[in-house]
């Protein structure tokens, strides 16, 4: 049901509320974006193996360098959440009668995608990967929007912190082990 009516939204966005989110349908939403997430993160890594790209660059890396894991994951976990919100769907609301809102909608869920290309900080060097490497991210903007149009911004804060703490949590633990990624 849920996917279904993700599907449905996808095709022609509209701005309609359901305010009584279910724990159920949330944990669905999280489910698919993380494994359309995990299967986008694969194919990169396949595709950057293929070819002479070095994906191995990350601003994660300079994150490491600077700050305690604990900062990090605040930083990820709950400060990025709360901010991209605020930026990417709060102003949703804006134009929720408007016959643009489609375009508005996916106006700023590309935008949300690439503000996270400044993650590589060699992008010169591997931009015809560009589409790929954002496209987890445009993954999760789209159910972010959704989330956030049909149960509330609120709700899109607490499902983006919960999806980066479930992408970003092994990592900050691998990390503190001292197991490296690469």
């Amino acid at each position: 049901m849920q996917i279904r009516a993700l599907l449905d939204f996808l095709k022609k966005p509209e701005y309609v509320a359901d305010p009584d989110p279910s724990v159920r349908t949330l944990g669905i939403l999280l489910m698919w974006t993380l494994v359309i997430s995990l299967f986008l993160a694969i194919l990169i890594g396949v595709i950057s193996d293929l070819g002479p790209w070095n994906l191995e660059e990350h601003a994660l890396d300079e994150l490491f360098e600077k700050y305690s894991t604990i900062t990090i994951f605040f930083i990820g976990c709950v400060l990025a959440p709360v901010i991209e919100e605020l930026i990417f769907r709060g102003p949703l609301w804006f134009f929720r009668d408007s016959r643009i809102f489609p375009w508005v909608f996916y106006g700023f869920t590309l935008a949300f995608a690439l503000v996270h290309l400044s993650n590589y900080p060699n992008l010169s060097e591997i931009w015809p990967l560009a589409p790929l490497l954002i496209s987890p991210q445009l993954n999760i903007g789209v159910f972010l929007g959704f989330v956030r149009i049909r149960f509330g911004l609120l709700w899109s804060i607490l499902f983006h912190a919960v999806y980066n703490t479930v992408v970003l949590g092994p990592i900050l633990l691998l990390h503190e082990l001292g197991i490296s990624l690469s």
